[in-house]
Parts: structure tokens; C-alpha cells; sequence
């Protein structure tokens, strides 16, 4: 899974217009912009270097941790100007908030009002998700399909081969 979110990177990447901006932050239980040192600030798309750097650095990623969906956006919300469109790439709901959780394992119910902490966090834009469903996860599916259909977003869920 996580070799094809990073292929998704890397095409959502050569898809977007030279005159645009854009950022790109990897989240587990904090949220850090891919390229070091462009934290809260927009990306030129226009800018061959950043993009072969981006292109670069997403494959030194390693997928660890739990994931706090709130502390993302929490990031990306940061970032001025705010976006006009959030493209988010996952697995799952949330395994946390804002700081660990005191247990190991999170309910499903548990994972769901993270998730919703979160949402109530968003600036104004839509959000396109790209869901790599996890085993396990079956509220995943419906939570992140409402949350593009309601921001006016997109919802995918790519076969393995894509892209």
C-alpha cells in the first residue's frame, strides 16, 4: 500500500499546473511538510528542483506510528493563504488525536470520533480523499466517502495497480 500512495505522490505531482502552488505534509502522530524547512508555506509547482525533490524524499518515508488526522490539519491549516483544495491520501481512520492515546488499541467508534475531531478542523475547501482501505477498518470507507461528498470533493479508492 504504501509503495502505491507514493506513486500517487508522484503522479498528483506531474499534474499540476506550472503556475500553481501546492504543499505536501506526511503525517503519523505529528504532521511535518516533505520537504524540511517549508513548513506553513506553499510549494511552487512551477519549480522543476522542488518537484524532483519531492519526488525523492516521499520514497525515504517510512510508514510507523499511529495517525492523528487532527494534528494534519492542524498543519495545513497553518499554511497561508489556506488551501483550495486538499487532496488526502490514507489508509484508515485515525488511530489518535492530538497526543497518544493511554491504550493500545482503538475502537472502531473510538477511530470514528477522532476522525470527526478532525473534520471539525478543516478550512473551507474541498477534499479529495485517495483510500487505500485497511482489513479491519469497515466505518473508513463511509466516513471518508461523506467527508469529500460534503466538501465537494472527490473519493477514490484505487485498485492495486493505480496509478
Amino acid at each position: 500500500k504504501w509503495q502505491q500512495a507514493v506513486a500517487t505522490v508522484n503522479w498528483l505531482t506531474t499534474q499540476l499546473p506550472q503556475t500553481s502552488q501546492f504543499q505536501i505534509y506526511v503525517f503519523n502522530e505529528t504532521a511535518t511538510p516533505l520537504l524540511k524547512g517549508t513548513q506553513a508555506t506553499w510549494l511552487d509547482a512551477g519549480n522543476v528542483d522542488q518537484l524532483n525533490q519531492v519526488a525523492e524524499q516521499i520514497r525515504s518515508v517510512v510508514p510507523e506510528k499511529g495517525t492523528s488526522l487532527l494534528n494534519a490539519i492542524t498543519a495545513m491549516g497553518a499554511v497561508k493563504p489556506a488551501p483550495d483544495n486538499i487532496f488526502l491520501l490514507t489508509d484508515g481512520l485515525p488511530t489518535m488525536g492530538s497526543s497518544k492515546p493511554w491504550r493500545k488499541r482503538v475502537s472502531a467508534n473510538k477511530r470514528l470520533r477522532l476522525f470527526n475531531e478532525a473534520v471539525d478542523k478543516l478550512p473551507r475547501a474541498p477534499v479529495n480523499i485517495i483510500l487505500y482501505p485497511m482489513e479491519g477498518d469497515p466505518m473508513a470507507a463511509d466516513a471518508y466517502w461523506r467527508l469529500a461528498k460534503n466538501t465537494r470533493g472527490s473519493f477514490l479508492s484505487p485498485s492495486k495497480d493505480w496509478p
